[in-house]
């Protein structure tokens, strides 16, 4: 009886869920799908992991012995390729990074030159990441570095270099009651529903949610993964969203209108790779987010 890597990790994204939805969310596969590997895993292994009832899912005795050993054997699969990979991407000079949907160029452009100067002929391969996994990419070692909003899952294995922060707005349709405020209070939001990341997003879900302030999680309307859905679900009325002041300017569309919101902390934007790293082109990369960060707009990088 083989287990495919596949079947174990899918077994543990439910063994530390315990819940079949939001392990198919964090999994990015559909829930049904989850559900049918998962039985076949059991079935093939002649045990029963998971205990499923009305309550929800509960490991078994079987289940709970297997956990330590496939996330070892994960872990071990996902150091091995991780070392392939950098020593791929430094035969190539390529330096991957990730980011998120709202990180504007003027961000991300005066870095990938700063990087380009401390590096010469290192390539920057930027891929666009989405809200499922809110830490880019870099715990598993797809990538080197991301940008991305904080706070994210999984923070205590990542390095962490802010970069800025900046105040929060609301999003909402035109036509929405508070639309015609030039400035909206928390308390005004606290019957609103409101549009969320992916369950899996864990605590950048609450942040954007604003559950501390309310004291509770409000109301959800949509959830949506990517900016588009994100989009679609303001547009359409289904529900307000908290959103940064400069991903409202990159997001500015006809029908939806971004206020100031009074009441919440702001929003903080860093760069971020694994704590274990030790590359000398990822402390460049940093570096040169630094460096960048701390130009003013429109200032060219020093020569030499």
């Amino acid at each position: 009886m083989d287990v495919s890597v596949r079947s174990l990790r899918y077994f543990v994204a439910v063994a530390e869920e315990l819940h079949f939805t939001r392990a198919a969310e964090r999994l990015r596969i559909a829930q049904p799908a989850l559900s049918k590997a998962v039985r076949r895993m059991e079935r093939e292994m002649g045990v029963t992991l998971f205990e499923r009832s009305r309550q929800g899912v509960a490991l078994t005795d079987a289940g709970r012995s297997l956990l330590p050993v496939a996330r070892g054997v994960l872990g071990d699969l996902d150091s091995w390729l991780g070392g392939v990979r950098r020593a791929r991407d430094t035969a190539s000079r390529t330096f991957r990074v990730e980011y998120h949907s709202g990180m504007d160029g003027a961000t991300i452009e005066p870095v990938i030159a700063e990087f380009a100067r401390l590096r010469p002929g290192w390539r920057a391969d930027l891929r666009l990441g989405d809200w499922r996994d809110p830490a880019g990419g870099v715990l598993d070692g797809r990538v080197h570095a991301a940008f991305i909003p904080l706070p994210v899952p999984g923070q205590e294995n990542l390095d962490v270099e802010i970069l800025r922060r900046e105040p929060r707005r609301v999003a909402m349709h035109a036509a929405h009651p508070l639309a015609a405020r030039d400035t909206v209070r928390l308390d005004d939001l606290r019957d609103e529903r409101f549009v969320a990341l992916p369950a899996s997003s864990g605590p950048l879900r609450e942040f954007w949610l604003a559950t501390a302030e309310f004291g509770r999680p409000p109301a959800i309307g949509a959830e949506v993964a990517n900016s588009e859905d994100w989009l679609q679900a303001v547009l359409s009325g289904r529900g307000v969203a908290m959103i940064t002041e400069s991903s409202a300017r990159v997001y500015a569309r006809p029908g939806i209108v971004y206020r100031p919101v009074e009441g919440v902390a702001p929003a903080v934007r860093a760069v971020v790779w694994r704590r274990d790293a030790t590359d000398p082109v990822l402390r460049d990369f940093v570096r040169a987010c630094v460096e960048a960060a701390d130009r003013p707009p429109g200032e060219p990088a020093e020569a030499g």
